[in-house]
């Protein structure tokens, strides 16, 4: 019925879902701890921990944006399953249920 490959589709899903995974456990903050460390009272410290912090949030709602679009592409999948189904059905009516 449908020609799109929902087996590409739900790979797609998975692998997306995976990424957004691994981008939100991405630690941008840590390599910035050192800075604080090192130059405790500095504006460079304090430059170094509102850059991290905002890198921090960035990766996060980037990670939150990638875990849309897998539930996207789970959802298009889903509803073009339920498509060919009901047209399969409707199908099958037509021909007398052979």
């Amino acid at each position: 019925m449908t020609d799109v490959d929902l087996a590409a589709l739900d790979t797609a899903a998975s692998e997306l879902g995976k990424i957004g995974d691994a981008l939100q456990a991405v630690d941008v903050a840590g390599p910035f701890a050192p800075i604080a460390q090192a130059l405790p009272g500095t504006q460079t410290a304090e430059a170094a921990v509102w850059v991290s912090t905002r890198m921090g949030a960035a990766v996060q709602v980037v990670g939150d944006h990638v875990h849309a679009m897998a539930t996207s592409a789970r959802k298009s999948a889903a509803a073009y399953r339920e498509t060919d189904a009901a047209a399969g059905k409707r199908l099958s009516g037509l021909r007398g249920g052979r």
